[in-house]
C-alpha cells in the first residue's frame, strides 16, 4: 500500500497556538540573550557613529520644526522688519549643511557646518537684540518690561536659536566625548531655563486651562537640576544625577509629543479645522516638539557618559 508523503489537513483541524504557547517553546535563557545581542548590537552601533554625528543630526532634524514657528511668528509681525527674512532663509541651509554632513562625514562637511552653526549662533545673538528693541519701542518701553514683555516679541526665543548653533558646534568639535558633553549640558541647562520661561509665557496666556500645560514648565526646571547635579564632582551624587537626567529625558521626550498631539487638537477642534487662520491664532503647534529635542539631547549626554564614576 503506497503511503502518502503529505498528509492535507483540514483547517478547522489545526490545533489553536497562541502567543503565550509559542514563548513557552523558547527557552528563556535562549531568549534573554537575544535580547542582550540586540543591546549590544544597538549600543555598539552608537558608540560607533558617535556623540558628534548624532548631535548633527539632532541640530538637523529640530530645524523644520523651529522654521515653522519662526515663519509664523514673524508672519503675525507682519515682516515690518526686512531682518525677519534673516531666519526664514537661512535656516534651511543649516538644515542642509547639517544633513549633508551625516551624510557624508569629511572633515570639509564638517568644516562647512561648523560655519553655518557659528552664523545660528550670530543669528540668535542678533536676534535677542532686535527683540530686545522691539519690546523697547513699545508704550512704556523696558519701564514697563512686564506687559511690553508679554505683548512684545518673545525676548527668550532667538536666544534658543542661538543654542542650537552651540550644539551644532559641539557636532562638529574634535575634542573627546567628555568634554562635548560636559559642555553640551551647559548648553541643555540654558535651553531647558529658556524652554521653561517660553512654555510658561504661552501657557499662562491660555490661564493654564489645562493642568498638563504645567508639565513642560516644571519637567524642564527639573532636568535642568538633574544635568547640573550629573557635573558634579562628587561621585555618588554624579551618578545619582546621570540616572534622574536619563528618567527625565525619557520624559521630556514623550511628553513633547504628547502636547505636540494636544496642540494638533486644538487647532483641530476649531472652527474650520486646520484652515491658515487657525495655524496662525491657535496654539503653536509645533512649539512642544523643542521638549522632545531637548530629551533626545539629555539622552545622548546620558548615554556617553554612561563609562564614568
Amino acid at each position: 500500500m503506497a503511503v502518502s508523503l503529505v498528509e492535507w489537513v483540514r483547517s478547522n483541524e489545526l490545533p489553536e497556538v497562541g502567543v503565550r504557547e509559542l514563548l513557552q517553546l523558547v527557552p528563556e535563557a535562549s531568549l534573554d540573550g537575544w535580547i542582550a545581542r540586540e543591546l549590544q548590537e544597538a549600543t555598539g552601533l552608537l558608540d560607533q557613529i558617535g556623540l558628534p554625528w548624532l548631535l548633527r543630526l539632532v541640530v538637523a532634524g529640530s530645524m523644520p520644526p523651529l522654521w515653522y514657528e519662526i515663519a509664523v511668528l514673524h508672519y503675525r509681525g507682519s515682516y515690518q522688519s526686512r531682518f525677519m527674512w534673516l531666519p526664514v532663509t537661512y535656516i534651511p541651509v543649516v538644515m542642509a549643511g547639517g544633513l549633508l554632513s551625516a551624510v557624508i562625514d569629511t572633515p570639509g562637511t564638517r568644516r562647512l557646518f561648523r560655519a553655518l552653526s557659528w552664523g545660528t549662533f550670530a543669528l540668535g545673538a542678533f536676534g535677542t537684540l532686535m527683540h530686545l528693541r522691539g519690546v523697547r519701542r513699545q508704550m512704556g518701553g523696558l519701564y514697563e518690561w512686564r506687559y511690553n514683555g508679554m505683548t512684545g516679541p518673545p525676548v527668550v526665543a532667538p536666544p534658543q536659536v542661538a543654542l542650537f548653533g552651540l550644539v551644532g558646534l559641539l557636532g562638529t568639535s574634535d575634542e573627546g566625548n567628555r568634554e562635548i558633553i560636559h559642555r553640551l549640558r551647559l548648553v541643555e541647562i540654558a535651553g531647558q531655563l529658556l524652554l521653561s520661561v517660553e512654555a510658561g509665557y504661552y501657557h499662562y496666556e491660555n490661564y493654564y486651562a489645562n493642568k498638563v500645560q504645567y508639565t513642560p514648565v516644571t519637567l524642564a526646571p527639573v532636568l535642568a537640576v538633574a544635568q547640573a547635579v550629573a557635573e558634579l564632582p562628587i561621585s555618588p551624587a554624579r551618578t545619582a544625577g546621570r540616572r534622574l537626567e536619563a528618567v527625565l529625558s525619557v520624559a521630556a521626550t514623550l511628553a513633547g509629543l504628547v502636547g505636540f498631539g494636544f496642540h494638533i487638537k486644538n487647532v483641530r477642534s476649531r472652527a474650520g479645522g486646520f484652515s491658515w487662520q487657525n495655524l496662525f491664532y491657535g496654539a503653536p503647534l509645533v512649539a512642544p516638539l523643542q521638549l522632545s529635542g531637548q530629551g533626545l539631547l539629555g539622552l545622548l549626554a546620558a548615554y556617553f557618559d554612561r563609562g564614568r564614576r
